[in-house]
């Protein structure tokens, strides 16, 4: 089995192709708690793969599929794992470039079960996403 970075790399490589259920498949638990920040329409806390899935499916429509991530550095232990994640998205006439800090749990079956997310630019996340 890969490590933990490989494996989100190959996640987020989904992501950016649009693949939302691969990136579920390759890194959540079925339980996964995900944390979205912020004062956007989307913010809060999100339990179970297929929840976690329809956030990030509804993102890739937001950005009529313009969603690029890309992790810059990754901090792994044994249980956690932390990507600073390049995240480019384009919709309509508005394109957002922010770097995020993305903090993971990780599970006995090497799963993520708990994810915490934070920009460099809140305002202009919660802005591009309404």
């Amino acid at each position: 089995m890969p490590g933990k970075a490989a494996l989100l790399g190959e996640a987020m490589g989904a992501i950016s192709r649009g693949d939302v259920d691969r990136f579920g498949d390759l890194l959540l638990a079925d339980d996964v708690v995900w944390h979205w920040p912020g004062r956007s329409r989307v913010a809060g806390e999100y339990r179970g793969r297929q929840a976690v899935i329809g956030l990030l499916g509804g993102f890739r429509q937001l950005t009529q599929e313009r969603l690029h991530v890309e992790p810059l550095d990754i901090l792994e232990g044994d249980d956690y794992l932390m990507s600073f994640t390049h995240v480019t998205a384009e919709q309509d006439d508005q394109r957002l470039d922010v770097v995020m800090a993305d903090a993971m749990r990780f599970g006995p079956d090497g799963r993520v079960v708990e994810f915490w997310t934070l920009s460099n630019d809140q305002a202009a996340v919660d802005s591009f996403i309404g």
